[in-house]
């Protein structure tokens, strides 16, 4: 079957997710080599082909078709991207950040040095052809790698200081429009990250629109700070459990599992933001809400329960879930990295929560719209950087002027979009996909839990694939 030649080639390709989600348990890391990219791009491109070549006779196998092409075109633009040779920083998502990260995860540890050294030389490869990273991003980078010891981890740590840091660009040209070809490395990762076609001038003015709207909600409103560790841990439990006691006057089928709530491990930088890491396959680890307790004062108390309906329930925990007992479908459409819709249905939950009852005070509601404007103000700040030439400043500055972002917040969201140019585009490109659907829903007349059941029921899916579901749905009548 072409979806599943298609998820092995990706698990080859990327051989950290197989051992996060249970499959493996081999310690392999990625082959970052140009050698390695080119072999994975012609297997890539072979299996395009064959999608486009192969017709549908029903629904699934349109599905499955229409996801194996956009996935696999979306491994094409991000190995022609070389994002590796100039995606230097502390990032999560970003290759050493992420290993770093889930270190603890892997039993071996055998292929961390050759890892590290083909790193760096894309690096180096990337300096040489005008591929430069971001300079303060680097620092960051530096910082972080830092904190471990071994020798591989230092001796990349030097490349960074001796070799990358000098060739970094400044805050005044971080954006994507200022390396070569820019304007498409740019449109390609609008493309990865929402699956559709879309114009960053019109994102823009979108993003401007939305902010507007929220900024009369909000009325200059600015939170409260978390005082205690524990406290950051007993809202986010509360809030999870309030919502997993009403999910079943929303849901059809809702989770077995409860979702496990924990601190970031120790070594977790300060940045990073509260996230869930779905259950291994094998049963290995639960469905995880982290929540990070580092410096307190960053840590705004109104949006806890925004975040936590967003990350844990309904949010995340149950699509990781609901999908998961699709198994009747390819683990390809179970398992696909789709931000558009992962986080666009997330966001949508931070509303849904409302209608849920779920918010405990007005300040927490006040949290939501927070969160929701600082969605939209991605729109403007990573479309004004990446397209526009914005300098960090400015993307700072309109954060700082148009959201309740503190400016701890504002700057860390910003390095974010310049880590990974696009990605941030993914939750209210997606939110408002979702929300456009749920209304033609209401239209209609159907019950809610049905609206639910349909689009988590078909596995992860792209803009058009989730359009064409709703559709076909409402058309049964």
């Amino acid at each position: 079957m072409l979806a599943d030649r298609l998820f092995d080639t990706v698990l080859d390709h990327h051989t950290l997710r197989p051992n996060l989600m249970g499959l493996r348990d081999d310690g392999a890391l990625q082959d970052h080599s140009e050698e390695a990219d080119q072999r994975y791009l012609r297997r890539y491109r072979e299996i395009a082909g064959e999608a486009e070549r192969r017709t549908a006779a029903s629904q699934d196998d349109r599905i499955t078709k229409e996801l194996v092409l956009h996935l696999s075109r979306a491994e094409c633009d991000t190995i022609e991207s070389r994002a590796v040779e100039f995606g230097v920083s502390a990032y999560v998502r970003s290759a050493v950040p992420e290993l770093l990260y889930f270190l603890g995860h892997l039993k071996s540890h055998h292929a961390v040095p050759g890892f590290l050294a083909t790193v760096a030389e894309r690096h180096r490869a990337g300096i040489r052809a005008g591929r430069t990273p971001v300079r303060h991003l680097v620092e960051q980078a530096i910082a972080l790698v830092g904190r471990y010891d071994g020798p591989a981890v230092q001796r990349y740590r030097d490349v960074l200081v001796h070799d990358v840091l000098p060739h970094g660009r400044d805050e005044e040209h971080a954006g994507l429009c200022w390396l070569p070809d820019g304007e498409g490395l740019y449109r390609k990762a609008i493309r990865t990250h929402t699956t559709a076609e879309l114009d960053p001038d019109e994102l823009h003015a979108t993003g401007r629109k939305l902010v507007e709207e929220l900024k009369r909600r909000l009325d200059g409103h600015r939170g409260l700070r978390y005082v205690t560790a524990e406290e950051v841990v007993q809202d986010a439990e509360a809030a999870v459990r309030r919502a997993e006691a009403v999910a079943p006057q929303w849901f059809r089928t809702t989770p077995d599992e409860r979702c496990v709530i924990a601190e970031t491990a120790p070594s977790v930088p300060a940045s990073t933001p509260p996230h869930y890491l779905a259950a291994a396959l094998d049963g290995s680890r639960p469905g995880t809400y982290f929540v990070n307790t580092k410096e307190l004062h960053t840590r705004l108390r109104d949006v806890a329960e925004a975040t936590a309906f967003h990350e844990a329930v309904p949010g995340h925990h149950f699509e990781a879930t609901r999908t998961a007992l699709l198994r009747d479908l390819p683990l390809l459409r179970r398992k696909a990295q789709i931000s558009v819709f992962t986080e666009g249905w997330a966001l949508y939950c931070e509303g849904l929560a409302d209608e849920m009852g779920l918010y405990s005070s007005e300040e927490a509601r006040l949290g939501m719209f927070t969160m929701a404007a600082k969605r939209a103000g991605r729109l403007v700040a990573d479309t004004g950087l990446h397209a526009r030439g914005w300098s960090r400043q400015q993307a700072v500055d309109y954060l700082l002027g148009n959201t309740p972002m503190p400016r701890e917040l504002a700057e860390a969201e910003v390095d974010r979009y310049l880590a990974e140019p696009a990605q941030a585009l993914a939750y209210a490109v997606g939110r408002l996909k979702f929300g456009e659907l749920r209304a033609r829903s209401d239209r209609a007349g159907r019950d809610v839990r049905d609206f639910h059941e349909v689009v988590l029921g078909h596995g992860r899916l792209t803009l058009a694939l989730l359009d064409q579901v709703v559709a076909d749905w409402l058309a049964e009548g």
